[in-house]
């Protein structure tokens, strides 16, 4: 006789997650049980059928059979691991780190033109990546460059200052014996050939402190409006209007807070500036300057009926030695 069943299993009308279910029970059921297994056969080819059996060598066949999945999952994961990790450092690894040593070498030796990164990875990102880092680099050099004939020029600037400071220290001198002369000419000429001497004395005077240190902040004391104008004037025009004339048109009472000496350096180099201009286009101008107070304080306005400036000279205006529009602008 057969001995007595333990389970029975119905397989005709099981689920997927009833039948994970037998497994695990199967697995970890205590040994000795004896299954009877209900099911039909495939295609309906027949009555339904019934099974006894012990569980023992169903449970050894389900285990071995794990473990060859567990065997084969295990070799699968290895070999998608492996080429993860290849195409990470074929892809990703190599070029950033490739990335990294650029950046090392530029820090290094940054003028050196072969130290820019050379485009070679094939991932859009990091191609992109190292596109901005060439355009950095090559942007920093030359701003490098520029630093360097800067500081050259500024040098030089300063030992030129410091020569012509002494040089406009004689020629002072003479000014003022000049200005001794009983002539009625030279009475006129000599306070304006003297206050030109003073300012260039100072502008040296303080090109070799900027040199040094910083630039001296200004000496603001209140002054007419329409004083600047006419020193700019004699600036602009110490041989007298030509073709190019300046109008003075600051109000009378209007005065303004102030450095006397920076103001007319930019109202004299801004009108020195219109004047050239005009007379390079070979017509007669004017060139109009003008004061008007508001909330904000005191606006100064020069304006010139000149040719203007070209495209190119607008956008380079506040970079130094770059805003010119002739080689000795």
């Amino acid at each position: 006789m057969p001995p007595p069943v333990d389970v029975t299993y119905d397989m005709r009308n099981a689920t997927p997650w009833s039948l994970v279910g037998d497994a695990f029970a199967c697995i970890f059921a205590p040994p000795g049980r004896v299954l009877r297994v209900l099911g039909r056969p495939a295609f309906d080819a027949g009555q339904d059928i019934e099974i006894t059996l012990h569980e023992g060598p169903l449970r050894d066949a389900m285990m071995a059979y794990g473990m060859r999945v567990l065997a084969l999952s295990l070799v699968i994961s290895l070999v998608t691991a492996a080429l993860i990790f290849l195409s990470v450092r074929r892809f990703l690894v190599r070029p950033m780190a490739r990335f990294i040593a650029a950046m090392r070498g530029f820090q290094d030796d940054p003028e050196n033109p072969a130290k820019v990164i050379r485009l070679e990875s094939g991932v859009a990102e990091i191609a992109g990546a190292e596109a901005a880092l060439a355009d950095l680099q090559t942007e920093l050099r030359a701003a490098l460059r520029q630093k360097d004939r800067l500081a050259g020029l500024g040098e030089a600037v300063a030992k030129i200052s410091h020569d012509l400071r002494n040089i406009l220290t004689t020629a002072q001198l003479l000014a003022d014996r000049v200005a001794a002369i009983d002539d009625a000419r030279l009475a006129r000429t000599a306070p304006k050939l003297i206050a030109s001497l003073d300012r260039a004395v100072r502008l040296c005077d303080s090109t070799l402190n900027f040199g040094r240190a910083e630039e001296p902040a200004p000496v603001v004391r209140r002054v007419r409006a329409r004083t600047l104008i006419e020193e700019a004037r004699d600036a602009v025009f110490p041989d007298g209007e030509s073709a190019v004339r300046l109008e003075n048109l600051a109000p009378e009472d209007l005065t303004v807070d102030a450095d006397p000496e920076q103001a007319l350096r930019i109202l004299g180099n801004l009108g020195r500036n219109a004047r050239q201009a005009i007379e390079a286009a070979g017509r007669s101008g004017v060139i109009r300057i003008s004061a008007e107070e508001t909330d904000a304080g005191v606006v100064l306005t020069v304006a010139d009926d000149g040719p203007g400036m070209p495209v190119k000279a607008v956008e380079n205006i506040f970079r130094p030695f770059r805003g010119g529009t002739r080689r000795e602008g």
